[in-house]
């Protein structure tokens, strides 16, 4: 009995492996009509199938191939030839074929492996021993090269085994032997095009190698004569163009090879080794920029490649952008560091070069004009500063305005921290002080050493310090908050009180939203307590006294939920279901029109400013329009810091949408609005909105979401990508 079972079991089986493999023949017999009706996805489709269907069917990878082959699909071709070289592994045929895939889809590792395996099974297999070739030469293994092509040669002579084999010659510059090889090629067969072309770049190395004009002369002449034999069997050939153009412009015929260069550019070819040689061109014809242009198209795939930056600052000094020509000399410097390819020599003529440049970008920007030096911190008027009698350490800040870089800035001998690599840089210094100190004195120097000093009397203020009173959350006498489970924010309302104006309140060091120009101003922020215990409440006067309180966050426990009876069957009665509320607030947008300035041109106003607005906010529904025109700075800090937010507070906002429209300027890298007033030399009559989103945002606990749109006519060409 147990034997009839298992004899039962090996016959289903069996049935079952016919069933799919008849299956799979179905499917590819499918498939080859579809191919000769010229419907190719379809037979594709169906020669899918029957691999799916059987992994071993031979007949439907080699089918599928040869479709793809036929549909362009490359890298398809060479994965079922590679499949097939598997399933029979005996045949060389099939993993020459495999290898020659693979060389199409410039995987000469892949081809090189594969086309060793097929000479395992048959060392005399030709295309297997041409396939190693030119894997060989496009891995630059020479030897290797040189061994399969003598191979190949020595086991049948022929125009192809030639070609390959004066190849690999002029790869090991033996160019005799190679051009002895091409014109045998040529010989046979006066229409193998890639001879002609191999020929072309044999001569083109000879002319390296002479010294004499007449032997270079002759060998330019050579190429050029193959080149045009080689265009004249195939006017399309990208190869021919390419040699004929490096023939051109050895001869200084420029525009010759830029012609040349450029039909193959629009051929289809737009490799690195093609725009790199048209730029070589345009430096040796004078056309600086358009090489130039050509480079740029290199360094955006790959911004670290030296012998393109060398070029371009050739081709930049060329030009006169001497400043553009050392940048391209110090990021080659930085590309050279860690690359073996370069040798101290190379180094050094790089930085010589960059040394000579350097010197004339110095002496092209001198000038003899001072800095322009403006104290912001301490506060000071009629050159005199109030400094708080309690400080001993005084915090100075302020900016400099100036045509050329700074080489120091100095507060009481200190040195102060800037950017030594910014125009127009701002600075900052801590600077110790004692009860004798009477004055600041500030200098700042530029590189061509001219000096601007500015000194600021002292008088002592007083020395209280702000006092901090929490509103919301409720703080006990131990400043312990107490809050929900699970929250990750924390919306905290405040006042601060003194004797003097405050000009910094800061929560976990983020400026909190307050009114500036009011004594013992009210303060809120949103606060992010995730993963925190505490957080810390800065408040500072104008004369530097300063308080810092520290609240500790206790949360509450999570409250545990009630289990709910289930409902009895057949029960009639019940409580309808608790819909839960969603959140729904008010939407405005503010739009902020500057037109009419006193120092910059006007704006013209656009009657699309309104169409711009509705289309960017199209996806919020307005409860309210706010239109402001003509802004000052001053009214612009007041209606963010004061009206804005009362307005908000008042109405319960939930959403904030700004949108600008009028002039922009960016300076160190930041952006700024232009008010009305302000003035072309001074950065502090500008408005600066980079905090202005998380401003907003604390102004209330209703507000959760804020956008800025700045549509502002920019002075230089980076205003765009800064504000947009």
């Amino acid at each position: 009995m147990k034997s009839i079972r298992t004899l039962a079991f090996i016959l289903s089986c069996w049935s079952l492996h016919a069933a799919h493999a008849q299956g799979g023949k179905a499917f590819l017999k499918e498939g080859d009509a579809f191919r000769k009706e010229g419907q190719l996805e379809k037979a594709l489709e169906k020669y899918d199938l029957a691999v799916n269907v059987d992994p071993k069917l031979v007949k439907a990878f080699q089918a599928r191939a040869e479709v793809n082959e036929l549909l362009g699909k490359k890298l398809e071709v060479a994965k079922d030839r590679r499949h097939i070289a598997q399933l029979v592994p005996e045949e060389a045929a099939f993993g020459a074929a495999a290898a020659m895939a693979y060389l199409e889809v410039d995987s000469p590792s892949t081809a090189r492996a594969l086309a060793e395996i097929a000479l395992l099974r048959d060392a005399k297999n030709m295309e297997a021993l041409q396939a190693k070739t030119r894997a060989c030469l496009k891995l630059g293994d020479l030897d290797c090269a040189t061994a399969a092509s003598d191979a190949a040669v020595n086991l049948k002579g022929t125009t192809d085994t030639y070609y390959l084999h004066g190849l690999v010659r002029t790869a090991t510059r033996d160019y005799e032997t190679a051009e002895t090889d091409l014109d045998r090629v040529i010989e046979w067969n006066h229409l193998y095009e890639p001879a002609y072309v191999a020929q072309a770049e044999v001569q083109l190395l000879r002319y390296e190698r002479y010294t004499g004009p007449t032997m270079q002369m002759r060998t330019l002449e050579k190429a050029i004569e193959k080149c045009r034999l080689a265009l004249e069997l195939n006017p399309q050939s990208t190869d021919a163009l390419f040699w004929r153009s490096k023939a051109y412009a050895h001869q200084k015929e420029y525009a010759k090879a830029i012609d040349d260069i450029s039909r193959c550019m629009a051929l289809g070819r737009t490799d690195k080794a093609v725009y790199y040689q048209r730029a070589l061109y345009y430096h040796g014809y004078g056309q600086h920029q358009n090489a130039v242009n050509d480079l740029n198209k290199i360094l955006v795939e790959n911004p670290k490649d030296v012998p393109v930056l060398l070029l371009r600052a050739e081709c930049k000094e060329a030009n006169l952008d001497m400043e553009g020509a050392l940048k391209d000399f110090e990021l080659a410097q930085k590309a050279m560091v860690g690359d073996s390819a370069f040798g101290p020599e190379d180094k050094k003529k790089i930085e010589e070069a960059r040394l000579r440049i350097a010197v004339q970008v110095f002496e092209m920007n001198r000038e003899s004009d001072a800095p322009r030096l403006t104290v912001v911190e301490p506060y000071s008027k009629d050159s005199v500063a109030q400094v708080s009698a309690s400080l001993n350490y005084l915090k100075v800040s302020g900016h400099i305005l100036d045509r050329s870089l700074l080489k120091a800035i100095t507060v009481n001998g200190t040195m102060a921290e800037y950017d030594k690599e910014e125009r127009d840089p701002q600075f900052f210094a801590t600077v110790p002080w004692g009860a004798s100190d009477k004055e600041i004195v500030v200098q700042a120097v530029d590189v061509y050493d001219n000096l601007t000093s500015v000194v600021l009397k002292v008088e002592r203020s007083e020395g209280i310090a702000p006092s901090i009173a929490l509103t919301s959350p409720v703080a006990a006498d131990d400043r312990v908050v107490t809050m929900e489970a699970g929250k990750e924010s924390l919306f905290v309302e405040g006042k601060v009180s003194d004797g003097s104006p405050i000009r910094q309140i800061a929560v976990n060091g983020v400026n909190a939203s307050y009114a500036p120009d009011q004594m013992n101003p009210d303060f809120s922020i949103k606060v992010d307590v995730k993963d925190k215990d505490r957080f810390t409440v800065h408040a500072e006067d104008q004369f530097g006294n300063s308080t810092d309180q520290v609240f500790t966050i206790v949360r509450k426990a999570a409250a545990v939920a009630a289990a709910t009876p289930p409902k009895q069957a057949g029960s009639t009665t019940g409580t309808a279901a608790t819909p839960t509320p969603s959140r729904t607030g008010t939407t405005w947008v503010i739009h902020i029109e500057n037109s009419n300035y006193r120092n910059f041109p006007a704006v013209q106003s656009s009657g699309s400013d309104a169409t711009k607005m509705q289309k960017a906010f199209s996806n919020y529904s307005i409860s309210k329009t706010i239109n402001k025109k003509n802004l000052s700075k001053e009214q612009l800090d007041r209606f963010f810091n004061i009206e804005l937010r009362d307005l908000v507070r008042t109405n319960k906002v939930s959403t904030i949408l700004v949108w600008y429209s009028g002039h922009g300027k960016s300076v160190g890298g930041k952006a700024y609005w232009v008010p009305v007033d302000a003035r072309k030399d001074d950065i502090y009559s500008y408005f600066n909105y980079g905090s202005l989103k998380a401003q907003m945002q604390n102004y209330s606990e209703s507000v959760d979401k804020t956008v800025v749109v700045s549509d502002a006519a920019g002075s230089d060409a980076s205003f765009y990508e800064l504000t947009r």
